[in-house]
């Protein structure tokens, strides 16, 4: 006959009973200690003399391992003293997640910043010159870009797509700190684009520029001037808000959907890079990567 076993939990001991089915007389105890579990806590406290700089001190006990989200909404890996920067005025949480030799345990707590660091270059800063900035695609071979992978590329445009697709690079999208307010000017045509040689979606007319009366009602979302919202996200996503709202490609949607066939109610991007007068946008689909890169005006 097969042993039994029966498991026994107390505060701190864990006992194992093992016992023959047969014969209770032959139950053998094993106990062994267990640590605490650990009870996650921290301080945190300016830097003397350094803008919007924390220091973030775990104050927890029983853990070997300390995970923080410096406000961003993601965890990291961090030390048991560590430090958190907050370009921007704001409201922030920052948690702490811990593991000891018994389990988990988490703690919060919020940070009030109360003013800008004017010497951060923040994406939002930058896109918006802190105030009110205009992009356009910039005026060059590789402005849109598509591979596979970084070192590969299907298509791009070349020099000469500047004026075949003038509509498309005379295209004006501003970015507004004040109320986070995203415009765009189409300079009244539309270019038509392409998937597969056929002008994408059905219903569009042939590839080519158009004045913009004459893209269809369903589309017109995509070719008319309109006012719409956007968002810095964690300092690495760039997303536009509005029916039809994009930058770029009006075909190009939030991965993973590619070459939609209606204005979207949003896009989000990946900011890979930005400066006061230069932004790269990318879009990753896993199977392919769509690049935009802009100037500002």
């Amino acid at each position: 006959m097969q042993n039994q076993y029966m498991t026994l939990t107390g505060r701190n001991v864990l006992a194992f009973i093992v016992c023959s089915s047969l014969f209770f007389s032959s139950c053998k105890y094993d106990t062994r200690e267990l640590s605490p579990k650990p009870d996650a806590s921290f301080t945190i406290e300016p830097v003397a003399g350094q803008v919007n700089r924390y220091v973030l001190r775990s104050t927890s006990t029983n853990a070997f391992r300390y995970n923080w989200d410096k406000g961003t909404g993601s965890y990291a890996l961090g030390k048991e003293v560590d430090t958190a920067y907050f370009p921007d005025m704001g409201t922030y949480v920052v948690r702490l997640f811990v593991f000891g030799h018994s389990g988990i345990d988490s703690a919060q707590q919020v940070v009030n910043v109360a003013a800008d660091d004017p010497a951060a270059q923040t994406p939002l800063k930058l896109l918006t010159g802190n105030n009110t900035k205009t992009w356009k695609l910039a005026q060059e071979a590789g402005a849109l870009w598509i591979g596979p992978d970084p070192g590969t590329t299907w298509w791009a445009n070349n020099t000469a797509d500047l004026t075949g697709r003038s509509c498309l690079f005379n295209d004006e999208y501003t970015f507004t700190l004040q109320g986070n307010v995203f415009s765009f000017n189409s300079n009244g045509d539309f270019y038509v684009d392409e998937e597969g040689g056929v002008a994408w979606p059905a219903g569009m007319p042939a590839v080519g520029c158009y004045s913009n009366d004459v893209i269809p009602a369903a589309f017109q979302a995509w070719a008319n001037n309109g006012t719409f919202s956007f968002e810095v996200i964690n300092n690495s996503k760039l997303k536009v808000t509005g029916t039809g709202a994009h930058l770029g490609l009006y075909k190009t949607g939030t991965p993973p959907d590619a070459a939609v066939t209606v204005p979207q109610g949003s896009v989000t991007y990946d900011i890979e890079s930005i400066t006061a007068n230069r932004m790269v946008l990318k879009l990753d689909y896993g199977w392919g990567i769509w690049k935009f890169v802009f100037t500002s005006m």
